[in-house]
């Protein structure tokens, strides 16, 4: 009841000079001018398309559902499983909620290019061009008579487009508000009137879903429904071919997101939320989707599927508009037709001055591919090609910086906007040699405590899930697999956690796929069932969150909500001044920046009890019992990757920690 009380209220989101459920007026800030286009093979008159989204309609109900035959209409798509959700602990990484996963289907891109963050950012539009932007702005003959169209029931779909229809690349567009029947009848009516584009957005499933989960037959009746008012808008597609023998119609239906096992709608980036499916009334490249395939079990699988972001380029195939690579601006890429590259993503080089892309070929090339950044060709690359380092940034000063890249592979063009902490070469400060209490390099296993008041090793002898990874100095660094067993510091001389003043700081490298709701500490020497146990933890949460807890037992003390990039080395510390009763936390990312909270009152913890369980013992991807997760539910193992590791019996100053982080250099080379 709250939703459609919601979607009431979203009348007042009616668009000007459409055919509105309630009205509404035009106050809509005129969109983005699309890019420039060039036209197509095809006429764009007898080349149409119904673009068909549901809320709710999640893969697994979907698969069980057809397999029972209740879903027939939808049974004569070809339908593979997809993602949505960007790519996890990058900057194009976003919630699985409607807002931001419509922006995707409608703009062919990710959060980092349209800006929808959730689903209250939808009034503010899309800051990419939209599909209708690049059918209205293709330039081909007759470009500007397209008639496009929609109907839509979910709210948030007028606020999204309503930029579109005030710019006139939407001829109109129906606010259904809520009501399912309205989108159907609409819809029909616009494809048997010879609408060249028509999009119908449905909501049914998505509401049963938040009323009463997947129990209770009210979600498989809405799904039903849907199907039914699907083989309505077949039909009609249907027989408009039977009289118009030259028109070519795509048909691609897709869901916004996904749902937990439970059927709730959640922000949690988890395998099932993440999955969507794309169906399409056309046979799918083979090399990059199969019908019906079987659900995702893991985000590696996830990761390899097509994407929400390839339904845009797709229609854009269809339609005859192309897209030139110079202005090319579009994450995804057809899904029928010629394949270009998949996967295309980029990290920080080593030194935080270049780039290095890689990506898929799923194909064999006709060719060489062409490289361009924001526009202008930077390399030509041999066919099998899959990685190419950008040392080219030549940035003027440090600072965070974005390029658009684009690589061209069978005259498909696919894009992504990379994005950068660039830092000029500094001097890696010589006072970072004072107060250090201890550190490890990481260069061999076992590990050494070049200050030699530390171990470190396997909590079980013989279990050792440690190994050698290589760094970002060109040296290694301590990769611990807790799945095999995790890490222990054990100090042989004072507790440092006890000194007036210390600092703790390392490298760290994670794919975040421990980071889920439940947490994992990264570094803790305390029992992390609850934070408010007395002692400290570094932990890893979901979307590449860190956190920085203290707590003495009862009481607690938080610095949340700093990110870092998945696969990236990231420079974390902690600092705690027990006598001014203060602890600083910062967050150095090669992608995101520096994220810090210095000087925030230890308001609740009692700092005489951060010595945690009194062991003198740390935990390196687990906490100071060993049992972080066998005592957490839900909690997982996994691999951390750890480098320079350093204690410090001092405070370290903002400008010391940007020298680690910016020198390019390990502490060793400064003979600690």
């Amino acid at each position: 009841m709250a939703w459609k009380q919601r979607a009431r209220m979203a009348c007042g989101l009616a668009l000007a000079g459409t055919v509105a459920a309630c009205g509404g007026g035009n106050d809509t800030p005129a969109a983005a001018a699309p890019e420039q286009v060039g036209p197509g093979t095809s006429g764009a008159a007898s080349k149409k398309v119904l673009l068909v989204g549901v809320d709710g309609a999640t893969y697994s109900q979907l698969q069980s559902a057809m397999t029972q035959r209740t879903l027939p209409n939808l049974a004569t798509l070809a339908i593979t499983p997809a993602f949505t959700g960007g790519r996890l602990g990058t900057t194009t990484e976003q919630v699985p909620l409607d807002g931001p996963s419509w922006a995707t289907v409608l703009s062919g891109s990710w959060v980092n290019r349209h800006g929808v963050t959730d689903d209250v950012a939808t009034a503010g539009g899309l800051k990419t061009p939209s599909l209708f932007q690049y059918l209205r702005g293709a330039g081909a003959s007759g470009s500007t008579q397209l008639r496009l169209g929609g109907a839509t029931s979910a709210p948030l779909l007028p606020a999204l487009l309503k930029a579109d229809v005030t710019a006139g690349n939407l001829n109109s567009l129906r606010n259904c508000n809520a009501d399912d029947n309205c989108v159907t009848q609409e819809s029909v009516k616009l494809v048997q009137s010879g609408y060249d584009v028509v999009f119908a957005q449905f909501s049914a499933p998505g509401m049963a879903a938040a009323a009463q989960g997947f129990q209770g037959g009210g979600y498989a009746t809405a799904l039903s429904a849907f199907d039914q008012a699907l083989g309505k808008l077949l039909a009609a597609v249907q027989a408009r071919r039977q009289a118009n023998a030259n028109e070519d119609w795509l048909v691609a239906v897709t869901t916004s997101h996904g749902l937990d096992a439970t059927g709730a709608t959640t922000t949690v980036p988890a395998v099932q939320n993440l999955t969507t499916f794309i169906a399409l009334n056309k046979p799918f490249n083979a090399a990059l989707a199969s019908n019906l395939a079987a659900a995702p079990a893991n985000a590696t699988t996830l990761a390899a599927l097509p994407s929400e972001a390839d339904l845009l380029p797709t229609v854009l195939a269809h339609a005859g508009v192309a897209v030139p690579a110079a202005s090319h601006r579009i994450d995804g890429s057809p899904l029928t037709g010629n394949v270009g590259v998949r996967a295309l993503k980029t990290v920080v080089g080593d030194t935080n001055t270049s780039l290095v892309l890689s990506w898929q070929n799923p194909t064999t090339a006709s060719g060489d591919m062409t490289l361009l950044r924001d526009g202008v060709q930077i390399a030509t690359l041999p066919a099998g090609t899959t990685s190419y380092e950008d040392k080219t940034l030549n940035a003027p000063a440090s600072g965070i910086y974005r390029f658009n890249y684009t690589l061209v592979r069978n005259g498909v063009p696919a894009s992504m906007l990379a994005q950068i902490n660039y830092v000029k070469p500094i001097v890696l400060a010589d006072t970072l040699r004072n107060n250090l209490a201890a550190y490890y390099s990481f260069e061999t296993l076992p590990a050494t405590d070049s200050k030699g008041t530390t171990t470190i090793g396997p909590w079980v002898p013989g279990t050792d899930g440690g190994s050698l990874s290589s760094d970002n100095f060109g040296g290694k660094a301590l990769k611990v697999d807790s799945r095999i067993d995790a890490y222990q510091l054990m100090q042989s001389g004072a507790d440092i956690a006890l000194a007036p003043q210390f600092t703790i700081g390392f490298w760290f490298r994670s794919d975040c796929t421990q980071g889920n709701g439940t947490g994992e500490p990264i570094l803790s020497n305390k029992d992390w069932t609850s934070g408010s146990n007395p002692g400290i933890a570094i932990g890893l949460w979901g979307n590449c969150s860190v956190s920085f807890n203290l707590g003495s037992g009862g009481k607690r003390d938080d610095i949340q909500g700093m990110t870092f990039s998945a696969n990236q080395w990231t420079y974390l510390a902690l600092s705690i001044n027990a006598t001014a009763k203060t602890f600083s936390a910062y967050v150095i990312d090669p992608v995101l920046g520096l994220q810090k909270t210095e000087n925030k009152a230890i308001a609740n913890t009692d700092v005489t009890k951060l010595n945690g369980l009194a062991t003198k013992a740390w935990g390196l991807n687990d906490d100071a019992t060993h049992a972080y997760v066998p005592n957490n539910g839900g909690a997982l193992k996994g691999v951390m990757e750890f480098n320079d590791l350093a204690m410090w019996t001092r405070q370290l100053s903002l400008a010391e920690l940007q020298t680690i982080a910016g020198s390019r250099q390990p502490l060793s080379t400064l003979n600690p």
